[in-house]
């Protein structure tokens, strides 16, 4: 099972057990130009608004669209077509093409992708439902190279206390007047977010390990280098992983409900209410 920590790996398609891409759907996307900054870590698909962001030249923004939107239906349907249980509860987040190089990539720490980190996404809380991603590269030659570690209930036994986990754990619930007013103002359409305790950790989480030198350094580690044309799905809220070196990958996020799940006391938010002895997630 996937929740397991494991990573679906899916040869090369056609010939593989993968999907195929439109050539035209590649010769697009590899035309664009991506905003190099900071800000635009990818050119993003958002299907709930038909629309992308992440692009220098906005008279590309017709063409890239409709090549995203093609790579993500059949994206969903792949993982679909394979995972109908999770399927049957998701839902379906972001899409994205990451274009740039990696090896060498100047960015912040906590937005580098080179260094052993979960998922945690700033603007879209979970309230402890998982990450699930399905990767495909599209480079006509260059290895896409992973290294991922030990997956998240060795990660939390390890350091999830070291983190600060009893301190988020200690944030207000839902009922809380605070979250009460930050829903209030979010639906006012203020920029601000609901987060659980969960996420809350889980954001911060996600910055402590890319910071922490020591478990950069002495995790166990696990290298992948993943061919033209494969695809692999993974819950990236699992498994930690970096991506070394490599351009021209596209991947589909969907958010899976932990109540689909073959075993539910293996997603992340419940490893860590264990740990708390308290709900975190609502």
């Amino acid at each position: 099972m996937l929740e397991h920590g494991n990573l679906l790996y899916f040869p090369p398609a056609p010939g593989g057990a993968g999907f195929p891409i439109p050539p035209e759907v590649i010769a697009a996307l590899t035309g664009t130009t991506q905003d190099a900054r900071a800000i635009h870590k990818n050119i993003a698909y958002k299907p709930n608004k038909d629309a992308v962001s992440g692009l220098v030249d906005k008279s590309q923004a017709g063409v890239t669209r409709d090549a995203m939107r093609e790579y993500s239906k059949r994206a969903l349907a792949f993982m679909a077509g394979i995972l109908p249980e999770y399927a049957a509860q998701w839902k379906v987040d972001y899409a994205s093409f990451r274009s740039i190089e990696e090896r060498g990539r100047k960015l912040p720490l906590t937005k580098r992708n080179d260094l052993l980190h979960v998922d945690a996404f700033p603007t879209r809380p979970v309230f402890g439902d998982m990450i699930l991603r399905c990767f495909t590269n599209v480079s006509p030659s260059q290895q896409r190279e992973w290294l991922t570690s030990d997956p998240f209930p060795a990660l939390a036994e390890r350091e999830a206390r070291n983190a600060g986990l009893d301190r988020y754990a200690a944030l207000p619930g839902p009922d809380s007047a605070k979250r009460a007013a930050v829903r209030v103002l979010h639906g006012m359409g203020l920029p601000v977010v609901d987060r659980s305790p969960y996420d809350a950790f889980m954001l911060h989480f996600h910055d402590w390990m890319k910071a922490n030198a020591e478990y950069q350094k002495n995790c166990s580690k696990y290298r992948f280098d993943l061919p033209p044309g494969s695809t692999w799905l993974v819950f990236t809220d699992v498994v930690p992983h970096a991506v070394l070196g490599g351009r021209l990958a596209m991947e589909q996020t969907v958010i899976v409900s932990r109540e689909s799940l073959g075993d539910r006391a293996l997603a992340p938010a419940s490893i860590l209410e264990r740990m708390a002895g308290k709900g975190l997630a609502a």
